[in-house]
C-alpha cells in the first residue's frame, strides 16, 4: 500500500515477513526504536517557510516527543557530527537502554559538520539494537550515503540477517536522482519513506514516524497515515491558497507553476502568478482555478464561504522525467547532445545540451539521443504521480584534432579531416563516419578504434586513433609539406587577373599525377616534398611557361616563371576608324592555325615569339597583313580593308 504525507510512502514489505519477525518475539518483550540522526553540515540549511535550520527543526521536535511517556526503549546514533571528512565518524551516543534524559540532552548538543556515512549509520543502530525485538530504526537525514556505501545492499542485508527491524526513513530536499538510493532502505525492510520539502512537512513527518515506532509502535500504518497530502494553510490575511500535486494524494510540487484564478463561468483572470503555490484574499464565492506546468494542465472548482479560508491542492495528473544524456551514465550533461521525445508518432519535445526537465501526461515515451555520430534511445512509461529520472549512459568519447605542417608551424586553415572506422561489408574494409573542416575539429564518437585521415590539397595523413567512454582525446596531426609560391612574368610585366593566367602542378616522382591547378595571377599551395613541373599558360596566345623544383618538407619554395611575349595592337588607318565600323580579327601562326579572336575598332593580343598573319573582315571587305613578335617588345599594327 503507499500512503503519502508530503511524502512518498515505500511499499511494504509481504506479510509473511512480518509474521516471520513477530513470531521470534513474546508478547510481554517492549518495543526498541533507535534514532540516526544526519550530522552532517548539510543539515544547518535552512527551510522554508519559516526559514529555520533543518536540524533545529528535528531537534526541537525529537525532544517534543521524547518528553511524550511510552513504553518504548530508544536510544541515539548520529554520524558526521564529530569530524570533518571523516567517514568513520558514526557513534552510538545513546544506546535504546538509555533513560530518556539520555537521549534527549546529548540530543539538543549534535552539531552538524561531516560528511554523511549513511549506511555505516545504519549498521551501527542494528548493533545497539541487537536481539531486542520489536525493533525500528527512524533515519533523519538529507541526502543519500556519500562515503562510497551502498545503503540499498546494506538495507538488503539488515531485513535478511536481522529480521524484524523496521526502518523508517525521513530524507529532506533530496535531489530526485538519489531518491532510489534512500527510499530503498525502507523498502527493503517494510518501513515508510517521507520525501520532505519544507518544515510543515518535516513536523508531520516527525509526528508520523515516532508515532509508529515509538509512540504507538503497535497501531496499524493506516491509522498512522489518516489523510493523504497534508495542504499548507493560507498565510495571514489570505482566503485561499492553492498547492500543486503530479497526482491525488502525492507530494507538493516545489516548481514554478502557472496560476490563474476565474470567477467560476467566467472567463477573465482575476490573479495570475508563477510560483509553487499561489494565495489570495478573496470575497466568498465560487472559484475556478487553473494551474499550468510543462505540458500539464489542470483546473479545480473551490468555493470560499464568508468568513472561513481554504487551503486546496490541484493533482496535475502527470509525470516527471528529468533526462541527462551523458557519455558515462550518471556523468555530467554531454553539450553537445541533442534529445528528442517522442510518444507514438508524435515529436513531444526537443532539448539540447543533453538534458531535459519535462512535466508530461501519462503515457508511453520514447527519447531518442544523438550526440556526435552516437545514436540511442529509451523507452520510459510515466504514470500519474511518478517523479523518474533517466540516465543515459552514451559510451562517447570525444576526439579533438588539429593539423600543422610542422614543429613550429601555425595551425593549418585549409584542411579535411574524414574519420573511418572498420566496416568489412564494404569494398575497402572501411567506412566513412565523420567528416570536418573547421581547423580544429571536434568529434563526439562512440568509444573504439579510429582511422583519421587529415588531407590538405595533394597532402594526406593518417593515423590510428582509440577514444575511451568519456575520454577526450586530443591529437595535432602533422602534414610533411612544403609552402610553396608561384607567380609570373608576362611579357617583362607582372601577370594580371585580365590575362587568364593558368597555372598546373604535376608531380614527377611518386605517382606522377596532376595534383593542383588554379586560374590567377599568383598562386599559393601546400605541397608535399618532392618534384614537380609548375606550368602557367595563356589559352589566348598559346603562350606558356614550365619549370621543374624540388620541395623538401617545411622549407617554403618560391617558382617565378616567364612567358616570352609581345602585346600586338590592331587598328585600322587614321581616318577610317568610322567607315568601316565593328572589324573582326584574327590572327593566325606560321602553321596556319587560327589563334585570337577578337571583335571591334581596335583590339590588342598577347602573342609568343613568331610570324603571324592578321586578317580582318569589316562590312564585306578583308585584308591581310603578316607580321612578327619578338619578346618583350610592343608594336602597333594599321590596317584596313582592301
Amino acid at each position: 500500500m503507499r500512503r503519502r504525507l508530503r511524502y512518498f510512502a515505500a511499499t511494504v514489505v509481504a506479510a509473511i515477513g512480518v509474521i516471520a519477525a513477530t513470531d521470534a518475539v513474546s508478547a510481554d518483550d517492549a518495543p526498541t526504536a533507535v534514532l540516526l540522526l544526519d550530522g552532517s553540515g548539510s543539515m544547518w540549511a535552512r527551510l522554508p517557510p519559516d526559514n529555520r535550520a533543518k536540524i533545529d527543526i528535528v531537534r526541537e521536535k525529537l525532544t517534543t516527543i521524547l518528553q511524550t511517556p511510552s513504553s518504548t526503549h530508544v536510544g541515539l546514533v548520529s554520524f558526521g557530527h564529530r569530524r570533518r571528512g571523516d567517514c568513520s565518524d558514526v557513534e552510538v551516543i545513546a544506546p535504546p537502554d538509555s533513560a530518556r534524559d539520555g537521549v534527549v540532552g546529548p540530543l539538543a548538543k549534535i552539531n552538524p559538520i561531516g560528511p554523511g556515512p549513511l549506511t555505516a549509520g545504519l549498521k551501527a543502530a542494528v548493533d545497539a539494537i541487537g536481539t531486542a525485538r520489536p525493533a525500528q530504526i527512524i533515519v533523519v537525514g538529507d541526502g543519500a550515503d556519500n562515503c562510497h556505501q551502498d545503503s540499498c545492499a546494506a538495507a538488503a542485508d539488515i531485513a535478511k540477517t536481522s529480521p524484524g527491524i523496521t526502518i523508517q526513513v525521513i530524507e529532506i530536499g533530496v535531489a530526485a536522482a538519489d531518491r532510489g538510493r534512500v527510499a530503498c532502505v525502507a523498502e527493503a525492510t517494510g518501513g515508510h519513506y517521507y520525501d520532505i520539502t519544507d518544515s510543515n512537512g518535516l513536523n508531520a513527518a516527525l509526528d508520523e514516524a515516532t508515532k509508529l515506532a515509538i509512540l504507538s509502535p503497535g497501531a496499524p500504518p493506516e491509522a498512522a497515515t489518516a489523510g493523504a497530502t497534508v495542504a499548507p494553510p493560507p498565510p495571514a490575511g489570505a482566503s485561499l491558497r492553492v498547492s500543486a500535486s503530479l497526482a491525488e494524494g502525492g507530494t507538493l510540487l516545489d516548481v514554478p507553476v502557472s496560476w490563474k484564478i476565474f470567477k467560476s463561468g467566467d472567463t477573465t483572470s482575476l490573479g495570475e502568478s508563477q510560483g509553487s503555490g499561489i494565495s489570495a484574499k478573496l470575497p466568498a464565492g465560487s472559484y475556478d482555478v487553473e494551474a499550468k506546468l510543462g505540458s500539464l494542465s489542470a483546473r479545480q472548482q473551490v468555493t470560499i464561504e464568508a468568513g472561513s479560508a481554504q487551503s486546496i491542492i490541484v493533482p496535475l495528473n502527470g509525470g516527471h522525467l528529468n533526462i541527462r544524456a551523458a557519455a558515462i551514465k550518471g556523468g555530467e550533461a554531454s553539450p553537445t547532445a541533442i534529445l528528442t521525445v517522442v510518444s507514438g508518432d508524435t515529436s513531444v519535445a526537443i532539448a539540447r545540451n543533453g538534458a531535459a526537465d519535462l512535466y508530461l501526461p501519462p503515457a508511453a515515451y520514447t527519447v531518442n539521443v544523438s550526440d556526435g555520430v552516437a545514436r540511442t534511445s529509451r523507452s520510459v512509461t510515466l504514470a500519474a504521480g511518478d517523479d523518474k529520472p533517466v540516465a543515459i549512459g552514451l559510451g562517447t568519447g570525444r576526439l579533438e584534432l588539429s593539423a600543422t605542417t610542422g614543429d613550429a608551424a601555425k595551425p593549418m586553415e585549409d584542411i579535411l579531416y574524414t574519420i573511418f572506422e572498420d566496416d568489412p561489408e564494404s569494398p575497402d574494409g572501411r567506412r566513412e563516419v565523420a567528416l570536418s573542416r573547421a581547423p580544429d575539429a571536434s568529434f563526439t564518437l562512440p568509444a573504439g578504434t579510429y582511422y583519421v585521415s587529415a588531407r590538405s590539397g595533394a597532402a594526406d595523413v593518417r593515423e590510428r586513433i582509440a577514444v575511451g567512454v568519456g575520454e577526450v582525446v586530443k591529437r595535432t596531426l602533422t602534414l610533411a609539406l612544403a609552402p610553396l609560391k608561384i607567380s609570373t612574368i608576362v611579357a617583362g610585366a607582372p601577370a594580371k587577373a585580365k590575362q587568364g593566367i593558368l597555372y598546373r602542378v604535376d608531380r614527377l616522382d611518386g605517382d606522377k599525377a596532376r595534383v593542383a591547378r588554379a586560374l590567377g595571377p599568383t598562386f599559393d599551395l601546400n605541397l608535399p616534398a618532392g618534384r614537380y613541373k609548375v606550368t602557367a599558360s595563356i589559352a589566348s596566345g598559346d603562350l606558356a611557361a614550365s619549370r621543374e623544383v624540388t620541395l623538401e618538407a617545411g622549407k617554403p619554395a618560391a617558382v617565378q616563371l616567364e612567358i616570352q611575349g609581345g602585346e600586338v595592337t590592331f587598328r585600322p588607318p587614321p581616318g577610317e576608324a568610322s567607315a568601316t565600323g565593328d572589324i573582326y580579327w584574327e590572327v593566325i601562326d606560321a602553321k596556319g592555325v587560327p589563334l585570337w579572336r577578337a571583335m571591334g575598332v581596335e583590339a590588342k593580343a598577347l602573342l609568343a615569339p613568331g610570324h603571324y598573319t592578321v586578317r580582318l573582315e569589316a562590312r564585306s571587305k578583308h585584308n591581310t597583313a603578316a607580321f612578327d613578335v619578338r619578346a618583350g617588345e610592343n608594336q602597333q599594327i594599321e590596317i584596313g580593308p582592301g
